[in-house]
């Protein structure tokens, strides 16, 4: 099977054929909604659209997700994804998300956000593997790379924590880390963060590595027996940065 060629198509390429427009409809190719998607793309900056072309050309999309589909774009002579609303999201525009994206930058956290309109984010394009795959593919014996990727995860957990805001699906990091070459964890899809609920980031974090799917594995390498749930239940009251350090140390992450 050949791997799957992609190329970058200018938007007014997009704009000449209703194939890859309708596209941007996503999942009704209403043409309406393709061309203010389009039209939305131009305001931003966007100039080019990744596609793959094995038959007919189809538009790169990087995920799909209740709200949105995101796309590999070029913005600004550089490659960036694209957040599109869904016709069918039930939303009226991707503004909240922005907003909390926002937030998560101002303390270094998540996918840089570089533009936005009511049914596009433009963001940072972030390489790396899905934290499921980069888990399943690490070696029992790579027991520093896990303790690095797993510490920096509950310290961007903790930093979300201390502004108040809940990513709201940390509790399933599968696909919202994406860990980068040179080990960076970087948390992604704010999409139902919330300012409006009680915070659970870190907590979250410590029911994926301790009842997740790779859980066993993971417990395995830090050689944990049990899952450490009174410092756990500690840190759920205090929230501070001693029961923050106290909740790692139980997991051999201090």
């Amino acid at each position: 099977m050949k791997d799957e060629v992609e190329r970058a198509v200018e938007i007014e390429e997009i704009q000449t054929s209703r194939n890859l427009l309708e596209q941007l409809a996503y999942p009704s190719r209403n043409i309406d909604y393709a061309t203010r998607i389009l039209n939305e793309f131009k305001n931003l900056g966007i100039s080019m659209i990744y596609v793959t072309s094995n038959k007919e050309p189809l538009l790169k999309i990087l995920g799909k997700g209740y709200r949105g589909i995101v796309l590999k774009v070029v913005y600004r002579d550089g490659i960036a994804v694209a957040k599109v609303m869904r016709i069918d999201s039930g939303i009226e525009s991707l503004s909240r998300e922005a907003n909390m994206l926002e937030l998560a930058n101002k303390i270094g956290i998540g996918p840089r956000l570089y533009s936005k309109s009511n049914h596009v984010i433009v963001l940072e394009y972030i390489e790396g593997q899905e934290f499921e795959e980069w888990i399943d593919k690490i070696s029992l014996e790579d027991i520093d790379i896990l303790k690095k990727v797993l510490r920096e995860v509950f310290l961007q957990a903790y930093k979300l924590d201390s502004i108040n805001l809940d990513h709201g699906e940390l509790n399933d990091l599968r696909e919202h880390v994406i860990v980068k070459s040179d080990l960076t964890p970087v948390i992604i899809d704010f999409g139902k963060a919330s300012l409006n609920r009680k915070p659970k980031n870190v907590t979250s974090v410590f029911s994926y590595i301790t009842h997740g799917p790779q859980s066993r594995k993971i417990m395995s390498m830090l050689e944990i027996e049990e899952p450490p749930i009174n410092t756990v239940k500690e840190y759920k009251v205090k929230r501070s940065e001693e029961s923050f350090k106290k909740l790692l140390k139980s997991l051999n992450l201090g």
